[in-house]
């Protein structure tokens, strides 16, 4: 009998040593993909009120509010926004494109 029970609690420990490993599976999964969510995230400045820069999300078009703390020295207003290795930056090569497109919407008015 008192193998029985001792065949039961190693089963009872391994089935949760295994609930365990599957909950921080799928914990990792979860936050790997928030992470690459951010990555693809493109944020332009729509505004700087304060400390806060207001941020409109390109793909989503949901408004975002950072803390300017967070944000590269070097914001203004149009400065286009990736996730990168932790952090926000400034996207140059959008930005240049954004100005671009805006001169040529200026010049057909």
């Amino acid at each position: 009998m008192e193998r029985k029970e001792e065949l039961d609690e190693k089963r009872n420990t391994d089935l949760s040593l295994g609930a365990i490993a599957q909950n921080w599976v799928q914990n990792f999964l979860k936050q790997i993909a928030e992470r690459l969510e951010k990555m693809e995230e493109v944020l332009v400045v729509d505004r700087i009120e304060g400390d806060i820069a207001v941020c409109e999300n390109r793909k989503t078009k949901e408004i975002q509010n950072i803390p300017i703390t967070n944000l590269p020295k070097d914001i203004e207003e149009g400065s286009i926004l990736k996730w990168k290795d932790g952090k926000y930056e400034i996207d140059t090569s959008k930005e240049i494109e954004n100005r671009i497109e805006q001169k040529m919407k200026d010049v057909w008015k």
